[in-house]
């Protein structure tokens, strides 16, 4: 079952924006909430901002099985839009497969050899990234190869971040490829799910193609500010409908009204809604099949 975030953004990608904490308190309210310990903060976060695409690219490789034997999976990874450069499955990882890598990433993107602004490598210390041949090769380039301190995952957060999702949604799930032919297809369907379908919580609920498209924060920030205020409409909507059906029909009034006469139990919803903060944390329905998201609002 997916939990609050996850369900946020597949209604993210609906249209319509329900804030987290609402969905928890639906979830919580119902007893579909798994109990959890928080894990404790990074003891140091890196100081760099990434603004925009093709800036950082982080590399890392991780275990999976081929046929019974240990193969790897290769990665490059986007640091602004969690976008996958470049992939490769190898049976062992040497200096020459992350030159590879990189220059597939270079290729794939399409930035020349020869440019001078070529993307920053954030690579961990295993013998691959240190050896003579990689630094050699990355010097003859003019790209710049960083490397993660010491017992600091977090400078290589990113990386890591994708290897975890990959591995609890595709890699334990198959556990043993049948072949290399097997492993490629299937985990390239994988990237792709990743890359155009799956939310993203750090891009907003945006997914990596779409940031990766757009290049641009403010404009990702604007574009979530217009679907807030879309839903908030049709929020409005949906509950001066809900509140027009159930108008109730009373008898009564002074001696120059004795005809039944109908009573708006809502006559100040429209004030009600125009007060209402911007950042409303109950959106309306995407269609009267949503059971969820038709619960939430009825509270």
């Amino acid at each position: 079952m997916y939990r609050h975030r996850r369900i946020q953004g597949v209604l993210q990608q609906r249209g319509v924006y329900l804030s987290m904490s609402v969905i928890y308190e639906h979830l919580k309210a119902t007893g579909r909430v798994e109990p959890y310990e928080r894990r404790p903060a990074p003891w140091q976060n890196p100081h760099y901002e990434v603004w925009q695409r093709n800036q950082m690219w982080g590399s890392d490789w991780s275990k999976l099985r081929e046929g019974g034997v240990r193969w790897y999976l290769v990665t490059a990874i986007d640091f602004f839009s969690r976008w996958i450069i470049a992939w490769e499955v190898v049976p062992t990882v040497h200096a020459g497969v992350i030159k590879a890598i990189y220059q597939a990433g270079l290729k794939n993107q399409g930035i020349a050899l020869s440019s001078k602004n070529k993307p920053e490598f954030r690579v961990d210390r295993g013998s691959p990234n240190t050896s003579g041949v990689t630094q050699e090769f990355f010097e003859s380039l003019g790209a710049e190869l960083s490397f993660a301190r010491v017992r600091r995952p977090t400078d290589n957060a990113l990386t890591e971040r994708f290897y975890g999702t990959i591995k609890q949604e595709e890699i334990y799930v198959v556990e043993n490829y049948p072949d290399e032919i097997s492993a490629r297809e299937e985990i390239g369907r994988y990237i792709e799910h990743y890359h155009h379908h799956r939310p993203h919580q750090a891009l907003m609920n945006f997914t990596p193609a779409h940031v990766h498209e757009t290049n641009n924060k403010s404009q990702l920030m604007a574009e979530l500010k217009e679907m807030k205020r879309q839903t908030r409409e049709r929020r409005k909507e949906f509950w001066m409908r809900r509140a027009e059906m159930a108008l109730p029909l009373v008898s009564g009034g002074t001696q120059d009204m004795d005809q039944p006469r109908s009573v708006d139990p809502g006559a100040n919803m429209t004030a009600v809604f125009q007060q209402q903060p911007s950042d409303s944390r109950i959106e309306s329905p995407i269609t009267g099949n949503d059971s969820v998201v038709e619960t939430i609002l009825s509270h």
